[in-house]
C-alpha cells in the first residue's frame, strides 16, 4: 500500500521544483523578502539565563565532584567487613556522614548556582542598557560641543573670539571623543563577558531585552533586618559546610577513646593524631563559624544602608531634574519672547537628559541592591 502523506510530499516537492525552473526569478524573490523581513536577533533575559545555565562549568563540575566523591565513598564503604573493630565503626559513622554532606552540598550548591548566575546575567543586562544610553547622550554632548565649536570658529574669523577659547573647546571635543570611545570599549567587554557566560561567540552582537526594573523604597525596621540577617545566616552555603566540617571534628574528639584505644594488632594501628589538637582544630572551626556570622550579619546591614542612601541620592537628583524643569520652562517663554537664544535652550536639555541619565543608574542600582538584599543567598555578595 502506498504511503499517502510521502505520496503527497512528492507532489508538492515536485510541483516546486517545476514552478522554479519555469519561474526561478519568483522563487528568487521570494528568497530575498523572506531575508528582508526577518526581524533583528533579541536575546531576552529569560533565554540568557537558561544558556548561562547550561553553559555553566561550576554546574557542570559541581555534577562531576558529586559522583567522583559519591564512588569513592562507595568504595570505602565496600571495604568494611561483616565484623568491625571500633575504630572501623567510628570510621564507617565519619563515612555515612560524608555521604550526607555530598548529597546535601549538590543540591544546595546547584540552587545557589543557578540564583547567582540569573543575577549575574540580570547586572550584565543592565549594565549594557545603561551603558547604551550613556553613549548616546555621550554623542548627542558631543555633536552640541561641535556646535559650539562652529559659532567660535565664526567668531573668531570676525575678530570677536579669542584663538585660546577655540583651542581650549577642541581640547574639550578631543576628550569627548576618548570618552565614547572607552565607553564603546566597556560596552565590548560587557558583551564579550555575556557571550562568555552564555557560550556565544565573543565577536557575535545582537540586542538584548531591556529590562524594567521598578524603584521601590524599602521600610524595613530593625526587626526586619535582624530577620533577614538570621535568615541568611541559616541559608548560607559556606556556614552550613562549616558546620559539617565541624560535626565531623567533634566525632573524632568526642569518640577518642574508641578510636585509638581500641586494642587493634600493632600492625593495623594507625598513629593518633593527638586529642589537644583534635580539640582545637575543632575550634577553630568554630570561631571560623562565628566570624563568617557576624561578616553575613555585617553584609546584610551595609547593604541595607547602602539602599537608603540610593534612596536619598534618588530624592535629591529629582528635585534637581524638578529645578531643571522649571527653568525649561522659562528659557522656553523666555525664547519666544526673544530674549533667550536657542543655544542655552539646547545646552538645558542636555542637563535634563543627564540628570534623567543619572536617575536611572539611581534606580538601576537600587533594584539590583534590593534584590541581593532580600535574597539570603545572594545578599552576602558584592555588587558592582
Amino acid at each position: 500500500m502506498v504511503d499517502l502523506k510521502s505520496t503527497i510530499k512528492k507532489f508538492i516537492l515536485s510541483s516546486v521544483l517545476v514552478f522554479s525552473v519555469m519561474n526561478p526569478f519568483a522563487v528568487y524573490a521570494e528568497v530575498i523578502k523572506t531575508e528582508a523581513v526577518q526581524e533583528p536577533t533579541i536575546l531576552t533575559y529569560e533565554k540568557a539565563v537558561e544558556l548561562a545555565i547550561k553553559e555553566s562549568n561550576d554546574l557542570k563540575n559541581l555534577k562531576l565532584d558529586k559522583e567522583s566523591k559519591t564512588i569513592k565513598i562507595d568504595d570505602a564503604l565496600d571495604q568494611f567487613g561483616t565484623s568491625l573493630y571500633d575504630p572501623q565503626v567510628l570510621a564507617l559513622m565519619k563515612l555515612q556522614k560524608s555521604d550526607k554532606i555530598n548529597t546535601d552540598k549538590t543540591a544546595k550548591m546547584e540552587n545557589y548556582i543557578k540564583q547567582a548566575l540569573a543575577f549575574k546575567i540580570k547586572s550584565t543586562f543592565t549594565n549594557i542598557n545603561l551603558m547604551e544610553k550613556d553613549l548616546e547622550l555621550k554623542k548627542m554632548q558631543l555633536s552640541n560641543m561641535n556646535k559650539k565649536r562652529d559659532t567660535l570658529a565664526l567668531k573668531l574669523e570676525y575678530g570677536m573670539e579669542s584663538r585660546t577659547n577655540l583651542t581650549t573647546k577642541d581640547i574639550e571635543i578631543n576628550q569627548a571623543k576618548k570618552d565614547i570611545e572607552k565607553l564603546e570599549k566597556e560596552l565590548e567587554e560587557q558583551y564579550i563577558e555575556l557571550n562568555k557566560s552564555i557560550g556565544y561567540d565573543s565577536f557575535k552582537r545582537y540586542e538584548i531585552e531591556k529590562i524594567a526594573l521598578e524603584y521601590e523604597p524599602i521600610k524595613d525596621t530593625q526587626e526586619d533586618i535582624d530577620f533577614k540577617a538570621t535568615r541568611a545566616i541559616s541559608s548560607d552555603i559556606n556556614i552550613w559546610g562549616k558546620k559539617q566540617q565541624l560535626d565531623i571534628q567533634r566525632i573524632d574528639v568526642d569518640f577518642y577513646a574508641l578510636n585509638y584505644i581500641s586494642g587493634l594488632p600493632s600492625n593495623k594501628q594507625a598513629n593518633p593524631t593527638p586529642y589537644k589538637a583534635l580539640d582545637l582544630d575543632s575550634k577553630i572551626t568554630s570561631n571560623e563559624i562565628e566570624q563568617a556570622k557576624e561578616d553575613l550579619r555585617k553584609s546584610v546591614i551595609d547593604k541595607y544602608n547602602s539602599i537608603k542612601k540610593l534612596e536619598i541620592a534618588y530624592e535629591n537628583t529629582n528635585l534637581k531634574l524638578k529645578e531643571l524643569e522649571e527653568k525649561k520652562r522659562i528659557l522656553e517663554v523666555a525664547i519666544q519672547a526673544g530674549t533667550a537664544i536657542n543655544q542655552d535652550y539646547n545646552d538645558l536639555l542636555l542637563g535634563i537628559n543627564e540628570v534623567n541619565n543619572g536617575i536611572d543608574k539611581i534606580k538601576s542600582q537600587h533594584a539590583l541592591l534590593v534584590e541581593m538584599y532580600n535574597n539570603p543567598l545572594l545578599v552576602g555578595g558584592n555588587i558592582n
